[in-house]
């Protein structure tokens, strides 16, 4: 027992030295920098603001989350965020909230709006960054490399990214499994009689084809459109895809009824309530794709 306790203590005592050499906080002491380890160089003093919820979560999971000192209302991950000040959304920024905060640099995507606070903010002393907001797999991975170079950390970004495509890899094969591609539906803040659906170029559309499925309204309809309750009768999905901005309602009571029993998503136990915040291109999106596809009960699975 002694030697084991021994042996422990020089693997804490190894673990916080090397995470001094390295330059970041250990959380759990095991000698390595895992994903959204804070960089002990990161500071409020270097005063970032992130605006959009997949720069927000990649500047967090690089280890420079105290280095932000302000988010807009899109950047929802990792949780801390939720401790800090708003400066608006990200389609409806003010430049008088975003410059009261002084900050030296903004990182932001093409989402961002108003125009003239584009001009504002460029004409700011803070440094101002502005990337493709990611859509796919791709994007995300892309904008890891643009931000790990910004901020001098690529060998970090690298490992952000292969989290992400061991993530993928494991999608794939679970989809592959599937001796069909079941039909499958997102359905965002559903009530009594008002069913919203997403169409095609949506995050939506994107994680069903992510996880193998197909859209069933895909080729009906782009963004998000109300369908009737005769439609989704007419569709009967394999798969039902819920979320809701109210989290203290559970989606997902709106197709648990004896109205909806006939549909096989019902049947099979296939209803999925997701967060808002998984449909988001950020370094999280391939684990909670991962996590929903090991959600689904499919019969061909």
């Amino acid at each position: 027992m002694k030697v084991i306790k021994v042996l422990y203590i020089c693997v804490i005592i190894f673990s916080i030295i090397f995470a001094i050499e390295r330059d970041f906080k250990d959380s759990n002491s095991n000698g390595q920098w895992d994903s959204g380890e804070n960089l002990l160089k990161s500071t409020k003093d270097d005063k970032f603001i992130t605006i959009g919820g997949a720069v927000t979560e990649i500047v967090f999971d690089l280890g420079f989350g105290n280095s932000v000192i302000a988010v807009d209302q899109s950047s929802t991950f990792p949780p801390k965020v939720k401790d800090l000040p708003e400066i608006g959304y990200i389609r409806m920024i003010s430049s008088e909230r975003v410059l009261s905060k002084f900050p030296k640099k903004i990182f932001t995507t093409k989402d961002i709006s108003p125009k003239t606070v584009i001009g504002q903010l460029n004409e700011s002393p803070a440094d101002f960054k502005v990337y493709d907001s990611p859509k796919t797999i791709d994007g995300t991975l892309l904008l890891i490399d643009q931000l790990s170079a910004e901020l001098g950390v690529q060998d970090l970004g690298e490992i952000l990214k292969n989290d992400i495509e061991l993530d993928v890899k494991k999608i794939i094969n679970i989809a592959s499994s599937f001796k069909s591609k079941p039909k499958i539906v997102f359905f965002m803040n559903p009530s009594a009689g008002s069913y919203v659906a997403a169409g095609s170029g949506t995050s939506a559309n994107y994680l069903i084809s992510m996880i193998g499925g197909d859209n069933v309204f895909s080729k009906d309809f782009k963004s998000y459109q109300k369908v009737s309750k005769e439609t989704i009768f007419i569709e009967n999905p394999d798969v039902i895809l819920v979320a809701s901005h109210n989290s203290e309602k559970s989606p997902t009571k709106h197709f648990n009824t004896l109205e909806f029993e006939i549909l096989s998503s019902v049947k099979n136990n296939n209803i999925i309530e997701i967060s808002m915040s998984d449909l988001t291109m950020g370094t999280s999106f391939a684990s909670n794709a991962l996590s929903i596809i090991n959600k689904i009960n499919y019969e061909s699975k």
